[in-house]
């Protein structure tokens, strides 16, 4: 098994992109022509919990990742699927006093005009 074999790859991969593992798999596949799906999928599910990538997901779609740096607001093409990072600061509404936000993942759909 090649877990970890893999990773910087990934993580460069995806720095300011937002890919399937598809695509990350045919990206890496140029580099390590050996390489194998499942050792991807591997990889890059291990990356996502150590928090090194985001994992960008809605239900009935495709996830997508990207290189883990801040929380950010997603800006989603709905016709195109296309994926824009908002830079700037997430501000949370008032949470109840019981419940301590580790992480945000919002996700905003329209249309980009």
């Amino acid at each position: 098994m090649k877990t970890h074999y893999y990773t910087k790859d990934i993580i460069n991969l995806c720095d300011d992109k937002h890919l399937t593992v598809d695509e990350i798999f045919s990206k890496v596949k140029e580099i390590h022509p050996e390489a194998g799906m499942s050792s991807i999928y591997r990889n890059v599910e291990e990356l996502v919990e150590e928090w090194l990538l985001k994992k960008v997901t809605w239900v009935g779609k495709k996830a997508f990742f990207e290189k883990y740096k801040w929380d950010h607001i997603h800006l989603v093409d709905k016709n195109t699927w296309l994926i824009i990072d908002l830079d700037e600061t997430v501000i949370l509404p008032e949470l109840p006093i019981w419940f301590k936000a580790e992480s945000i993942d919002l996700k905003v759909f329209g249309e980009f005009v």
